[in-house]
């Protein structure tokens, strides 16, 4: 923000008197700075708010918050996790400002923000977003409930589920199953991996296709699969769904993979090829859509134009030993 009024425009002076504060006080909040106290932060942003004052872009470090779901546990392990250390380490190297709310919904306002990633978001935070894409640039990691308009970088998760209903039907499996969660990119898989079985021409069965979520763990979703007859199940996810669905098929239910069961899961770096039997995996690129992400925000921030709003990357099915 600028220290001298031009044709009456307030400066910081004019900030500190209103807010009682000094003129580097006021420097630190606009800057995100530290050592400020929290209530003495919000009323010099109130009364920056008021004034309708922010700082230069041009003389301070851009700051991006990443968002996501306080109440997923991947927020600390799997997808969530992986995905916003790709992109802190991305936007670090671009030497930007990273800020990772603890609770985003109380936590943001507190803050001069020049764009937010949202990693992970629903109810309650997703309504958040749709409130602060009005005001700084957004871009949403595998948003499937698509609004014309938005920015996003997804991975193709319809395109896994029909990747693995053709693989298990190449391998003489009659019988597909699919366990997977209630959130939207979970059901696009299971969108693929229905149409893949219908495209195929083998009948879907009804009793095979599970969810978890809602009162529904992941032991009961993928029990009822199998006892349903499943010869073979996709159990999509880079949180170590499909990880935690071998431990119930091999030590809860005591049957044998792949001699009776055949599982493809979602692929979790540095773990799935050391399962016994490494597990058959759909790969999902987050390095990738981390990078994308952030070239488009960049973009956003210093008003260049992108060129596609909604990015969709390819992903690939490792053959293990999880299939037989």
């Amino acid at each position: 923000m600028e220290e001298t009024s031009k044709k009456g425009r307030p400066t910081i002076y004019d900030l500190a008197k209103i807010a009682d504060v000094s003129p580097g006080t006021v420097s630190r909040v606009l800057n995100n700075k530290d050592r400020v106290k929290a209530s003495t932060r919000e009323r010099v942003l109130e009364a920056a708010r008021e004034l309708g004052l922010k700082p230069q872009a041009s003389v301070r470090t851009k700051q991006i918050a990443i968002i996501t779901e306080p109440r997923f546990l991947d927020s600390l392990r799997g997808y969530s996790a992986f995905l916003t250390m790709q992109i802190s380490l991305a936007l670090s190297q671009r030497n930007i400002s990273v800020f990772i709310p603890e609770d985003p919904i109380n936590q943001l306002e507190g803050y001069f923000l020049d764009g937010i990633i949202a990693v992970q978001y629903e109810n309650d935070v997703l309504e958040m977003l749709h409130k602060w894409e009005k005001r700084v640039p957004t871009v949403y990691m595998d948003n499937f409930s698509y609004v014309e308009g938005e920015y996003a970088v997804c991975s193709d998760h319809y395109e896994s589920g029909r990747i693995a209903a053709n693989y298990l039907a190449s391998r003489n499996k009659k019988k597909l199953g699919f366990v997977g969660g209630l959130h939207a990119p979970a059901m696009e898989r299971r969108r693929g991996f229905v149409d893949g079985i219908e495209q195929i021409g083998l009948p879907v069965e009804e009793a095979c296709i599970a969810s978890y979520g809602n009162g529904v763990n992941i032991m009961s979703a993928v029990t009822k699969a199998i006892r349903s007859g499943a010869d073979s199940l996709f159990v999509p996810g880079s949180s170590m769904e499909g990880i935690r669905a071998m431990h119930i098929i091999q030590y809860v239910m005591g049957r044998q993979i792949p001699e009776e069961i055949s599982i493809i899961g979602g692929e979790n770096l540095g773990v799935s090829e050391h399962m016994n039997p490494p597990l058959t995996a759909v790969t999902v690129p987050l390095g990738d859509m981390a990078k994308k992400a952030v070239e488009m925000i960049i973009k956003l921030t210093e008003n260049e134009p992108v060129k596609e709003k909604r990015v969709i990357l390819p992903v690939e099915l490792v053959e293990r030993d999880s299939v037989s």
